[in-house]
């Protein structure tokens, strides 16, 4: 036992050391908080790739449990083995919503996506104080950037934390909208549960929600627009397409500790998580990948100790083939960060050991968590399954799936009553504070290759959005401006008027008309129609509302696409293919000898510059929407041509985020964003 206490004293001030020489030679990360402990050095080179990686719910105190359970349980030996996230530990994030201490999943992703805080079941959206807005995430980013993009969880691929970055709601229960968004948005992986919510039946798994009455099975509509719809792990093997979406259960995936049992058919966290590497690190221009350990957080709400170890061991094996990828690709960021801390479970409850005649310190593992690594499935599981039973029932049930004997009358009272994972906990000696969120800071992890800054120290959580923002190179504010235009403030200038028909609450359609000329948008779709003609859009309609039923001119908004189309096809008359001039590089002149100098000549009054000179250089478009060329070097200027997508373009200046670039026989301004040499 004392060898053992030496061990883990040596790895915690090992642990300790090395974050402080990291916090050491760093320097804060310009315009983050002056209270966060972020630090940079000189970047050498953006990150190609990010994996994302969320583990919903988890505290600090639930790391602890889950690395002593996997220690203990690998060999039975404490202090010689540790999690996979241990090693890439740099610090802690600061997790509170904007007005309040105890974040929900929903703003608590939005921070890590966005960059901006929220407020409670606000997704990908501002506060309602700051106008419920929609703001771009960084997989939007990533895919205007023409990076690949995907999601794995082990919950309903339209619950909050994937919706943070796919979707944009004022209430994280707008599952409807949340959905058409994700099927419409054009990514290209995405992983997990919810068949049952895709299909046109729309139901929860036990038939009690109707989430949408529209019949529409956007399964279908998934495989019309040319993705892989895969439902087992078989499926997700074989398949070779770019373009997938596998959804592996009605609802929710099973517990990982439960699966084996309940669904072997369906994959592991971890076997997604190398599926949607491997399928997205194909992409030239690198991918964004998010991957949540989802149901760590449903543990700490049910106080289930089994499923908390074991849900944070498996989530933790998907760091490791995030890890082993990153190693070896050499361009990719990892991060590793709840959105909240769950449950507040902690080892050392009160009276611990004293059933057994000792005192709280002098327990040793085996009077605690080694009873834990013994679990065969969660508390959750078999505690519903022997509510109301007999004792002989409880007794063998408890003994094949927990291996505890002699339970006592007052335990299989409880059980009876339906409260197994409080049994399991007091015997393990856990104790919980709540089984809902808790204002607990939560573990920091990244790693990044040799050339990029890693983020540490104690942060807020709008800081990791900022700090991928910076080192990806990617930009949320251009994007938001070109997915996310206010429709009714766009069209006024244009001399256009708005209203929205609603008689299909699942599907409002705006309706938009100049000149005798009408424009359908569908919500939360890509779709719309002028004059009849179906046409596509590069972004997706985004209508807000609080309850999900009641819309307002005022609240949609629309991707720059719709208004430049919009404008071309009342110029025409129809629907017509956008114009785009063709601009060629210039040819590199070969060098010269130098001549004599002549006799300088009395010089030409300047003109004043208007932007900053730089030289000419040549550039290729990225963006496969294709890149708009405008009058100046604001959004608002008037749109003068759109460059295709690998368009080469001739820069002769730039600005802030603008390039100057030759167009035609003209000039023009675009995004740096889209640009790359």
């Amino acid at each position: 036992m004392v060898k053992s206490k030496k061990k883990i004293a040596i790895l915690i001030c090992t642990a300790l050391m090395a974050g402080q020489f990291s916090v050491g030679i760093f320097q804060p990360i310009k315009e983050f908080s002056n209270t966060a402990y972020a630090k940079e050095v000189n970047t050498v080179k953006k990150a190609k790739n990010v994996i994302m990686m969320i583990p919903d719910g988890t505290s600090v105190e639930a790391v602890t449990l889950a690395r002593l359970y996997y220690d203990l349980k690998k060999d039975g030996i404490p202090g010689n083995d540790s999690l996979n996230m241990d090693s890439i530990l740099t610090g802690l994030v600061k997790t509170y919503w904007q007005d309040g201490p105890i974040t929900d999943s929903a703003p608590g992703g939005t921070a890590y996506s966005t960059g901006f805080k929220s407020e409670d079941k606000h997704v990908g959206v501002l506060s309602t104080k700051d106008g419920n807005i929609p703001k771009s995430t960084l997989l939007e980013a990533a895919r205007e950037a023409d990076k690949a993009t995907g999601m794995v969880v082990t919950c309903e691929a339209m619950h909050a934390t994937p919706a943070d970055y796919a979707s944009h709601v004022a209430n994280r229960n707008q599952y409807n909208s949340i959905m058409k968004q994700m099927v419409y948005g054009k990514f290209d992986v995405v992983l997990g549960g919810g068949d049952r919510q895709l299909s046109s039946e729309a139901r929860s798994a036990d038939g009690k929600t109707q989430y949408r009455k529209d019949g529409i099975d956007l399964r279908k509509e998934l495989k019309n627009m040319g993705y892989d719809y895969v439902t087992n792990k078989n499926e997700l093997t074989s398949t070779k397409s770019s373009k997938l979406w596998g959804i592996f259960a009605p609802q929710a995936m099973s517990p990982d500790i439960d699966r084996e049992r309940l669904t072997p058919e369906e994959p592991t966290l971890q076997e997604m998580t190398n599926k949607a590497i491997n399928v997205l690190s194909k992409d030239k221009d690198g991918f964004f990948l998010m991957v949540e350990g989802s149901q760590i957080d449903w543990a700490g709400h049910a106080n289930d100790p089994s499923q908390i170890v074991s849900e944070t061991v498996a989530y933790d094996k998907a760091v490791k083939a995030a890890m082993d990828f990153a190693k070896k690709d050499g361009n990719t960021v990892v991060i590793s960060a709840s959105d909240h801390s769950t449950g507040g479970g902690t080892l050392g409850m009160v009276g611990l050991g004293e059933d057994i005649g000792k005192s709280y310190s002098s327990v040793t593992f085996e009077d605690t968590i080694m009873k834990l690594t013994k679990a065969k499935a969660s508390s959750a599981l078999i505690g519903s399954e022997l509510k109301g039973k007999d004792e002989n029932t409880i007794k063998t049930e408890v003994k094949e799936y927990f291996s505890f004997e002699d339970l006592t009358k007052e335990e299989i009272t409880e059980i009876q009553a339906g409260n197994l994972s409080s049994v399991i906990s007091k015997r393990v000696g856990i104790a919980w504070t709540s089984n809902n969120h808790t204002a607990g800071d939560v573990g920091l992890y990244c790693y990044a290759p040799l050339g990029i800054e890693k983020l540490t120290g104690l942060v807020e959580n709008t800081d990791v959005a900022k700090y991928l923002e910076k080192v990806t190179g990617l930009d949320l504010a251009l994007t938001t401006d070109k997915l996310f235009g206010n429709a009714k403030t766009e069209f006024d200038k244009l001399g256009a008027t708005i209203s929205i028909d609603a008689s299909d609450v699942d599907n409002p359609v705006v309706n938009v008309s100049k000149s005798g000329h009408i424009l359908k948008l569908n919500g939360f779709t890509d779709k719309g129609t002028f004059d009849g003609t179906k046409v596509n859009f590069n972004g997706v309609i985004v209508l807000i509302t609080k309850d999900g039923k009641t819309y307002n001119e005022k609240d949609i908004y629309i991707p720059e696409d719709v208004l430049t189309k919009f404008k071309e096809y009342v110029n025409a008359g129809k629907v017509v293919e956008s114009i785009v001039k063709e601009v060629k590089p210039v040819k590199p002149i070969k060098p010269i000898k130098p001549i004599k100098p002549i006799k300088p000549i009395k010089p030409i009054k300047p003109i004043k510059p208007v932007i900053k000179s730089s030289p000419v250089k040549t550039g290729v478009v990225t963006a496969k929407s294709g890149l708009n060329v405008r009058s100046s070097n604001t959004s608002e200027s008037s749109k003068v041509g759109l460059l295709k997508y690998n368009t080469s373009v001739t820069i002769i200046g730039e600005e802030g985020g603008w390039y100057k670039i030759k167009y035609g026989k003209s000039q023009g301004y675009t995004f740096k964003s889209y640009i790359k040499f």
